[in-house]
């Protein structure tokens, strides 16, 4: 991991640290979570926040173990 400075302007902090204590993560987790969001969202500017949330909650299950890759011939 790489670590840089960056200048967030106040109420971008206050907001990043009002959802990491919702999402009871760090605010570093909550930033890197939200930069991921957001850059993703740049390149695929038809999917909702929430299809890119649902989309990155699936390859975190899929990369832990806790799903595997479906195959259309078992269903």
């Amino acid at each position: 991991m790489i670590k840089k400075t960056i200048a967030i302007d106040e109420k971008t902090v206050d907001e990043l640290d009002h959802y990491a204590k919702r999402g009871k993560m760090d605010f570093s987790t909550a930033l890197r979570y939200a930069l991921k969001i957001g850059l993703l969202a740049l390149v695929n500017h038809e999917l909702t926040v929430q299809e890119i949330k649902d989309i990155i909650e699936a390859q975190v299950d899929y990369e832990i173990g806790r799903i595997s890759e479906l195959n259309p011939e078992n269903l």
